[in-house]
């Protein structure tokens, strides 16, 4: 045996021990169906798991184990409706500020700039001498993503009427708005998702500014919905005191809303707080919000009402970080910590408004109203969760933390179609993939005993080693098998098997020649080499464009086709190279086929 030999046999017994040590934490993990037992148990004693206390060679395994997709270890699959709308209405709301700004310092007077409730529209009154074209003008020069529609007749702060003059936002503009909502929620959403800790979860875009996200391994719908579909725009909004004073007056114009309104219009927040304004019950630049609790039904029920201020003085873009808390009382709450810039306004306003009350409003829901004792510094304030259930008001201080701290979505999502992938469904599924890859894999293994002998052995154990590489290279890289990687993996045997055809017909082909069997096994392999890196190149090159276009299962697909494809010249020339090699180690050998 010559020293290449050797190293070649010492190669192999490295990456194939390799390969099966990689191998150990997925087949020794619990299955599904006794993970749901353990925590059931758990669940029905009341007790918290213990841990297990490992041996010194379980902890030198990897942690790396192969991941299942949705189709195999079931999940959650939604699909998610970006309200593109409401994205563009709250760019015209931020627009307001900027416009005062700007007309003060192009020296343009304005009474008042506002958006027209319900619509992506500003409205713009000037102040004596301050025409529609002086304004057509300013808006054409600095807001170019607004049009001139016409003028209109609005109540002013204070009481009374006077004529407006209407922005709306381009069409133009307001494509690149829903385009750019989109994207956002899609990263927002891949950042929350990312935070939860789920593996290998798919958020992909469909059309209709529509966005697919599955869970593998989840099995609580609301806790995921909680989580991803909850909007989260935070915004910290003055409450208008002067109205609050006189409370009585805006409770009387609810009673009387409840009676003459259609019940959609008065259980809107939102259409309700604009009939207040048309109907001159509070002021224009005033909007109508309430605090919720949860009702007897489980649904969220109105509490109190607040009359608030549109301007937003902060939102959750202004937060740095969101940290669940206990305060004295063991109550949960969210402590936030603004950005220098947000920590700066949010001293000054509450320097400026000390014994006044500011709201904080999450997704158009007062969430708490606090009075400001003293100017807050260092650029920190807290959210209460309230009182009526500890474990709930715990899931929600966490849920809204999570999404504070990774992003507002810039516009509401509808939950739409939601399906639950059942556990059992993945691993008939898993059956069903380990049967036909066995089927095939034994009925291949049989033709190349009868057919190639000796050779036919070789390809046997190739074979082995190949599959068994697939596997931990899939663990080792934290891939997600599927359904369709199972396929992939059974392909991955057609095409390891079809690379050792062809070197072992070139091997008959030397033989035929008058070559002894060594010589012939070598001259085939040389000559073989070639064809097979041609047709699994090409092949590779495939799975790259599959897996680079391709989403979801196609995705799967590729992945443990480019895997097999490296595992199969591996296998299929060094591997059977080497046994081959050790068969026909003296001249007078015979390969028997």
């Amino acid at each position: 045996m010559s020293g290449t030999w050797w190293t070649r046999l010492v190669t192999i017994l490295l990456i194939v021990g390799w390969g099966a040590w990689m191998l150990i934490p997925t087949f020794t993990a619990p299955s599904a169906e006794e993970r749901r037992a353990a925590v059931a148990a758990q669940a029905e004693s009341g007790t918290a798991a213990e841990e297990v206390e490992q041996t010194w060679w379980q902890s030198m395994l990897p942690e790396q184990q192969i991941s299942l997709g949705i189709d195999l270890q079931g999940g959650i699959d939604m699909t998610l409706q970006v309200e593109v709308d409401e994205a563009v209405i709250s760019s015209v709301q931020r627009d307001v500020v900027p416009v005062k700004d700007s007309a003060e310092r192009e020296g343009i007077k304005l009474a008042d700039v506002r958006r027209a409730q319900g619509e992506a529209t500003l409205l713009l009154r000037g102040e004596e001498g301050v025409g529609v074209d002086a304004l057509r003008v300013f808006m054409e020069k600095r807001f170019d993503g607004y049009e001139y529609v016409n003028s209109r007749t609005e109540p002013v702060p204070g009481g009374g009427e006077a004529e407006y003059h209407a922005f709306t936002v381009t069409d133009e503009q307001r494509s690149y708005i829903a385009e750019q909502s989109v994207q956002q929620a899609l990263e927002t959403l891949r950042s929350r998702i990312d935070e939860t800790g789920v593996k290998e979860p798919s958020i992909v875009l469909k059309g209709g500014h529509r966005i697919n996200v599955q869970l593998p391994g989840i099995d609580d719908i609301q806790q995921a919905v909680k989580a991803i579909g909850t909007t989260a725009m935070l915004e910290f909004q003055m409450v208008d005191e002067e109205v609050m004073k006189n409370f009585s007056s805006v409770e009387k114009a609810l009673l009387s809303a409840e009676k003459d309104l259609d019940p959609e219009i008065y259980n809107d927040d939102v259409a309700l707080s604009g009939w207040m304004v048309s109907a001159g019950h509070i002021p224009a630049d005033d909007r109508l919000m309430w605090k919720y609790k949860p009702g007897p039904d489980g649904d969220d029920v109105r509490e109190q009402p607040y009359v608030v201020s549109q301007q937003v003085i902060l939102t959750g873009d202004d937060v740095n970080d969101a940290r669940v808390g206990l305060n004295q009382y063991n109550e949960p709450y969210v402590s936030l910590e603004f950005k220098p810039r947000g920590a700066n306004i949010f001293a000054e306003v509450t320097g400026e408004n000390v014994g006044r009350r500011f709201a904080i409003v999450l997704d158009k829901k007062v969430r708490s109203a606090p009075y400001i004792r003293e100017k807050i510094g260092g650029g920190r304030a807290s959210i209460e969760m309230g009182v009526t259930d500890y474990n709930l008001a715990m899931d929600d201080a966490k849920v809204l933390s999570l999404v504070l701290r990774t992003g507002a979505l810039p516009a509401p999502v509808t939950i739409g179609d939601i399906r639950q992938v059942g556990a059992s469904l993945g691993e008939d599924a898993i059956a069903s993939g380990e049967i036909a890859t066995l089927v095939g894999f034994g009925l291949v293994l049989l033709f190349m005993l009868v057919y190639y002998r000796k050779l036919g052995v070789v390809s046997i154990i190739a074979l082995v080693c190949n599959v068994a590489l697939v596997l931990a290279l899939l663990a080792a890289v934290g891939a997600t098998l599927t359904l369709p990687g199972i396929a992939g993996i059974a392909l991955t045997v057609g095409m390891a098997v079809d690379c050792n055809i062809i070197i072992y017909e070139r091997i008959r082909e030397e033989r035929r020649l008058g070559k002894n069997d060594r010589s012939a096994a070598d001259t085939g392999f040389s000559k073989g080499l070639w064809a097979v890196l041609d047709a699994n190149i090409t092949t590779f090159i495939a799975g790259v464009v599959l897996y680079t276009y391709g989403t979801g299962p196609i995705k799967g697909f590729a992945v443990t086709l480019m895997i097999g494809i490296i595992t199969t010249l591996f296998t299929g020339v060094f591997v059977s190279r080497t046994l081959v090699e050790f068969i026909t180690r003296k001249a007078s050998s015979r390969l028997s086929f």
